[in-house]
């Protein structure tokens, strides 16, 4: 017996094989050009103004989030911060030249707002440079790290310190800076 193929078939696999593409074409771009939301916007380096290194000093300000992937809180900045990093315990794993002397050299922050939202690692990371426990409404907090490239209200540290002691942790993976920028002039 003889098959009968419809005239049409080519055509309809033809338009089905270009409709796939279209999708997955338009799948693509979409990913690409869909605004960062902020959840996604924290992780990694890349989404924070990584050329140069910030200082900021206050007290927490809010219970804020602890746990993963990230904690988050707000920190109420003091009203006079020094011109740069004040004399603190850098953590063992920056006290490398290269990393060290970029977070004792890190301007303050000079930018609009009078409180930031700040996001450091989860607890389990945390934990194991220092912080293991949530800090608490009035607590001393000071940092050296980030502001946000599309949101300048949101700081991540590279280090911080907290308590009235000054206590140093670590916020990169490994032994050094996601970025040594060039120091301030």
């Amino acid at each position: 017996m003889k098959s009968v193929i419809s005239p049409l078939a080519k055509p309809i696999r033809a338009l089905r094989l270009v409709t796939k593409i279209g999708i997955s074409a338009a799948v693509a771009l979409g990913a690409v050009l869909m605004p960062v939301s902020p959840a996604s916007a924290h992780h990694g380096w890349p989404g924070f103004q990584t050329d140069r290194l910030i200082y900021i000093s206050g007290t927490v300000s809010s219970d804020g989030v602890w746990g993963n992937p990230h904690s988050q809180f707000d920190v109420t900045l003091d009203g006079n911060l020094p011109a740069d990093t004040p004399d603190l315990t850098i953590p063992e794993q920056l006290s490398d030249p290269e990393d060290s002397v970029r977070v004792n050299a890190a301007l303050a922050y000079g930018g609009p707002h009078k409180e930031l939202e700040v996001i450091i690692a989860p607890p389990a990371w945390s934990g194991r440079w220092g912080l293991s426990r949530a800090l608490k409404v009035g607590e001393r907090f000071q940092a050296v790290g980030y502001i946000n490239r599309t949101d300048d209200g949101l700081f991540r540290p590279v280090v911080f310190w907290y308590g009235d002691d000054a206590v140093p942790v670590n916020q990169v993976l490994g032994n050094e800076l996601p970025v040594r920028a060039p120091l301030p002039k």
